[in-house]
């Protein structure tokens, strides 16, 4: 995002085939329909969108869906994907934009922070800053729906020493391109829960041309006590407090800090 040097998710258009290919998960998809119940069709905006795995199945459900993305590659494979499906033209509208510092749509029933967002951010600023944008879009009564991993204290020591910068084994393209992947903490600030990595791509095409590029991307953790409190600070009463999409209360020792929140 504005933070960081450059989108990571652009340094070639075959990495939106891999995302796609590494983002599978139709839980928590299901846990908004079930929150959803069976109200609607309503207007839903989804910022980071990524290639559509949220936005694209609330759609067929038969609501109207903004989604908005910085990355041109994943916002490209996304648009593909609803092109393929005419029934969805006229429901589907998306927006390439760096959600941290443009101005979000209003007049939303619903917009969703999920598919664990907050950890392409960089700083507690703007993922706050999320929150506040989320209250703005929304109509009175309008609810958000916030689903990250969480992380209490200081920044785990297993971040700290996270990638040795050694290529990862590829993964192999529709049309044979081949795509690796290297991974090295260059900073971090523990009590503040901040990570800094260099993160490199190499892309080698089936005529054997290689390309590469690097990005430094920073990342902050979320805590649970702290998206709590964005949520509440900016107008928000929590109706559901979730641990996992199987719909768990919230607890310490599990693995998410799912929020579902309604506009007051």
């Amino acid at each position: 995002m504005s933070h960081d040097a450059s989108n990571i998710y652009d340094a070639d258009a075959h990495k939106a085939e891999w995302y796609d290919h590494i983002q599978t998960n139709t839980d928590d998809v299901d846990q908004v329909k079930r929150l959803i119940g069976g109200r609607g069709p309503w207007r839903i905006l989804e910022p980071f969108c990524g290639t559509g795995r949220i936005l694209i199945p609330l759609a067929m459900e038969g609501h109207t869906l903004v989604g908005m993305d910085q990355s041109k590659g994943l916002l490209g494979r996304c648009r593909k994907k609803v092109s393929e499906l005419p029934d969805l033209a006229t429901r589907v509208s998306l927006i390439e934009a760096d959600v941290t510092v443009a101005k979000w749509p209003e007049g939303f029933d619903l917009v969703i922070l999920g598919g664990n967002c907050f950890y392409e951010l960089a700083t507690p600023d703007q993922q706050e800053g999320c929150i506040e944008s989320a209250a703005k879009a929304l109509k009175a009564g309008g609810y958000v729906y916030v689903d990250n991993d969480h992380m209490e204290g200081e920044l785990d020591p297993s971040w700290r020493t996270w990638g040795d910068g050694k290529l990862g084994e590829p993964f192999i393209c529709a049309d044979g391109t081949k795509l690796q992947f290297s991974n090295e903490t260059i900073w971090f600030d523990a009590p503040a829960r901040l990570w800094r990595a260099r993160r490199r791509t190499v892309v080698t095409a089936p005529d054997g041309t290689v390309k590469e590029a690097e990005n430094i991307q920073q990342k902050h953790p979320i805590s649970a006590d702290e998206v709590r409190g964005w949520i509440e600070k900016h107008g928000f009463t929590i109706e559901r407090n979730y641990g996992n999409t199987n719909d768990e209360p919230y607890r310490l020792d599990l693995s998410r800090a799912t929020f579902w929140a309604r506009k007051i």
